[in-house]
């Protein structure tokens, strides 16, 4: 199971590593969640902490999701277009977490018959 939470705890220190990227009080604080979220699948591995990934990760693909599309304007600015890619992959590495998390409950909630 340590791989398991290893690989969970990674891909949220991943999480909060592009939130690093942008340099605002709001992404500063995702970066805090995202690392709270990896310190609890690292040092509890519990359902309770696979839930939290799984919620949190909800919650970031519900704030990311409007940033990701379409802008008109700045979107021919260099730091525009590293934004959105920045968004972009974000949004991807919540969306792995949240299947990955899924997987994880799914497989520890399912008693053997």
């Amino acid at each position: 199971m340590a791989l398991v939470r290893g690989a969970g705890a990674a891909l949220a220190v991943s999480s909060a590593v592009l939130h690093a990227s942008s340099p605002t009080v709001l992404t500063a604080v995702m970066a805090a969640v995202c690392l709270y979220c990896a310190y609890e699948l690292w040092r509890f591995d519990s359902i309770r902490s696979w839930l939290l990934v799984a919620v949190m990760n909800i919650a970031m693909i519900a704030v990311h999701l409007p940033a990701t599309g379409h802008r008109h304007g700045d979107a021919g600015t260099a730091a525009a277009t590293d934004m959105a890619v920045a968004m972009q992959l974000a949004t991807a590495v919540a969306a792995t977490e949240i299947v990955f998390a899924a997987a994880v409950l799914y497989v520890r909630t399912r008693a053997p018959r």
